[in-house]
């Protein structure tokens, strides 16, 4: 292990001591909070996708309800983002979580069933694609294995890792699987740090549409939804809350018509994934295994 510099990184050029820096990942990407709003530091060639998928990701959330950020400037290596209002979800009290979810789910079903024919610049995000992502986090674990938990965890994460894989790869055969339905808009990071809530206005903000793409509609719900249950393990949510947030997402689910099986199989597969996330979070690790201890 080895210490970087502060606010320096000979990959993110544009990242310089000044604000006050919110992320930091060596090499690859820097979040900073500035006079202006908010900066995101990014490797060359980057900044033009994510403008763009901000922007493409933002009209269609803005004309759903939600607040969004504006894109203020772009350069090669940076993307200055304005802020959107209100408060981060966990730091909300009980009336107004209950109003923020219920903003959630009304916006967010607008959100996915906008129209979105003959847009261009979609990536496209499917299961096959998802099984992908996964794999790659698997194979950061058994690579670095900073819990030990490829050590420790070896048979079952290898069995894990297959039968999710094989889940996903054949979600879309029609003999093994559930038909799919039309491609929508899809946040594909979506969890409560990427919601601010303004209570005052009842209004739900969305932030950081980097990854934004067309996928199944189930896989923005299952990911927010174990985020939910992660946030209990954690001990920063309670039961009664996370009830409120389950409830809304189960209304969501309904309103866009999301398939119960690809529901489950993309649940698991958010799992797994996220048993490799807190794997590299030393302070998580116990809560990494009770994940994996839930898998199947």
């Amino acid at each position: 292990m080895k210490l970087a510099p502060y606010a320096k990184d000979r990959k993110l050029p544009s990242l310089q001591p000044g604000g006050e820096l919110i992320v930091h990942r060596a090499g690859k990407r820097a979040v900073e909070r500035t006079s202006r709003g908010f900066v995101k530091h990014l490797r060359a060639g980057k900044s033009a996708d994510v403008a763009a998928a901000t922007t493409t990701m933002g009209a269609l959330a803005g004309g759903a309800g939600f607040s969004v950020p504006d894109v203020l400037e772009t350069t090669e290596h940076s993307v200055t983002l304005s802020t959107v209002p209100g408060q981060p979800m966990m730091e909300l009290e009980q009336d107004c979580w209950e109003l923020a979810w219920d903003e959630w789910s009304a916006a967010w079903a607008r959100m996915v069933q906008s129209d979105v024919r003959g847009s261009e610049g979609w990536q496209v995000h499917d299961a096959a694609a998802e099984a992908d992502v996964v794999a790659t986090w698997f194979g950061n674990v058994r690579e670095h294995d900073p819990g030990e938990l490829a050590d420790r965890y070896a048979g079952r994460l290898t069995e894990v890792e297959g039968r999710i894989r094989e889940a996903l790869l054949t979600l879309d055969e029609p003999s093994r699987g559930s038909a799919r339905s039309e491609l929508v808009p899809a946040h594909r990071d979506l969890h409560d740090g990427q919601m601010l809530f303004d209570c005052g206005n009842r209004r739900m903000g969305l932030l950081d549409f980097d990854t934004a793409v067309l996928a199944d509609r189930e896989l923005d719900l299952t990911n927010l939804d174990v985020h939910v249950d992660l946030r209990v393990m954690q001990g920063l949510l309670s039961e009664d809350m996370a009830y409120v947030a389950r409830v809304a997402i189960a209304e969501a689910a309904r309103a866009v018509g999301a398939d119960a099986h690809r529901m489950e199989v993309y649940r698991e597969a958010t799992r797994a994934r996220l048993v490799c996330v807190y794997a590299f979070r030393p302070q998580w690790i116990p809560v990494a295994e009770r994940l994996l201890d839930q898998l199947g």
